[in-house]
């Protein structure tokens, strides 16, 4: 982790293009904050589109459509691809409406990954750094949220409520969850490159403060999600090895030093906030209420008998059977139109709505995508590679548990991991000598 990068006056280009894509990957719990907390400007749709138009100019480079940088070509070609197609059926095979909020939707997620083209390699270093305190702030402001709102006690999910008439009550927990993932993640993959102290607790203690706000939001999405992604840390990454040489590094004294104070900070924590810690295991006790739940409602199979249906499971049960209704009738090759049906579950429904050829797009547009993930975490070229691997890892199970294929809650994220997964960077190019030949030369 390099402060330096911080510095305004000598990285100045690379610092804005960074808190632009920021604020597109992983804008919307600053949004809430801003809009429904602080109460600054209108509590509506209008706000987000001033807000990621913001990200957008600050993602302007001064040499714009003079110099482009390759993506990944696979993953460009199998999404854009995508897109046009849900672009050509909104346009021709809509039968829900134009609305304004999906043009704005398509004009926002062409332009980022326009102007993600732009964008050096060389900013990784700083991106991820960006990244990663935008989402260590953005927990911040949800706990000033939550302390605020008369509405909120322990127990509930932790959310930013919305502000604007007839929204959800409780705001969205799976965005808080999000942002919470993404603090976890992009601190893990700093921790390992960092050699200072302070920083290294820092980061620490940002690790378990992501983790505190994922078990908070009660998103159950998000808790299989980290635990794939640690499932997959523990497969490629970590070796029987590790653990002799972890023993043996602890006894070094600078390791020795951070060692002992996160154990006494953490013990001063939980003889201070006892109650943290036991409303926190409260939280996992629900978290796993609710896994019975859904296995109950999936499966009709009662594994306690406190389990109940879970409504949102349900949905997605039926769902599946608008699926098996397409792939049993003339509708499986073209679809049934532009948003046709809402199965809650993005994978099918890139079938349901726009037939074979759009879930061809879509599913192998992922698969690619997963394949790169693994390879980038057995490689780790690089912080920001080895953080989208692992964070594109902790929202594969959102395809088949909520959303739809043409949510920017994907494509903003899918945009970043087109122009920065699975290339060749500059660090990791290693340029072969020029042998140099002598040879004589006849002058006659």
């Amino acid at each position: 982790m390099n402060w330096s990068l911080l510095n305004v006056a000598n990285n100045f280009n690379y610092l804005r293009y960074s808190l632009g894509i920021a604020m597109m990957f992983n804008g919307f719990p600053l949004i809430f904050f801003i809009r429904d907390t602080l109460g600054v400007g209108p509590a509506s749709s209008v706000f987000t589109a001033i807000f990621f138009s913001l990200a957008l100019v600050l993602m302007v480079p001064p040499t714009l459509f003079k110099r482009l940088y390759k993506p990944n070509v696979i993953l460009f070609n199998l999404g854009v691809g995508f897109l046009l197609m849900a672009l050509y059926y909104f346009f021709f095979l809509n039968y829900v409406g134009k609305a304004v909020a999906d043009i704005g939707n398509f004009v926002f997620t062409f332009g980022f990954i326009i102007l993600l083209l732009h964008i050096p390699n060389d900013i990784k270093d700083t991106l991820i750094l960006v990244v990663f305190l935008m989402s260590f702030f953005t927990n911040i402001t949800l706990v000033y949220s939550l302390i605020t709102d008369p509405n909120w006690t322990p127990g509930m999910r932790a959310a930013v409520n919305f502000a604007n008439e007839g929204a959800q009550p409780g705001g969205n927990p799976h965005i808080t969850a999000r942002n919470g993932v993404i603090c976890l993640l992009s601190a893990f993959v700093m921790l390992g490159n960092t050699k200072d102290l302070i920083t290294r607790i820092f980061l620490f203690f940002s690790i378990l403060f992501g983790l505190g706000v994922v078990i908070l939001s009660l998103a159950k999405s998000s808790y299989l999600g980290l635990g794939i992604a640690a499932f997959a840390y523990f497969l490629f990454r970590f070796k029987a090895t590790d653990i002799v040489s972890a023993v043996g590094n602890a006894f070094k004294f600078r390791n020795f030093v951070f060692i002992a104070i996160i154990l006494v900070g953490i013990n001063y924590f939980l003889s201070r906030y006892g109650d943290i810690l036991n409303l926190l295991l409260g939280y996992w006790d629900v978290f796993q209420d609710r896994i019975l739940d859904v296995i109950f409602t999936s499966t009709g199979v009662r594994l306690s008998e406190e389990a109940d249906v879970d409504y949102s499971a349900m949905g997605r049960v039926s769902g599946f059977g608008e699926f098996l209704e397409t792939l049993f009738s003339w509708d499986v090759f073209l679809g049934r139109g532009y948003k046709s049906d809402y199965l809650d579950v993005p994978i099918l429904e890139a079938w349901v709505d726009q037939g074979i050829f759009g879930f061809l797009f879509f599913a192998s547009f992922n698969f690619f995508l997963f394949l790169f993930a693994i390879r980038e975490i057995r490689k780790a070229t690089n912080a920001l590679s080895t953080f989208l691997a692992f964070f594109f890892l902790s929202m594969m199970v959102l395809l088949v548990t909520g959303g739809r294929p043409y949510d920017i809650a994907f494509w903003f994220p899918y945009a970043v991991m087109i122009r920065f997964l699975g290339i060749r960077y500059l660090d990791s190019y290693q340029q072969r000598p020029v042998a140099t030949k002598l040879t004589t030369v006849s002058t006659t």
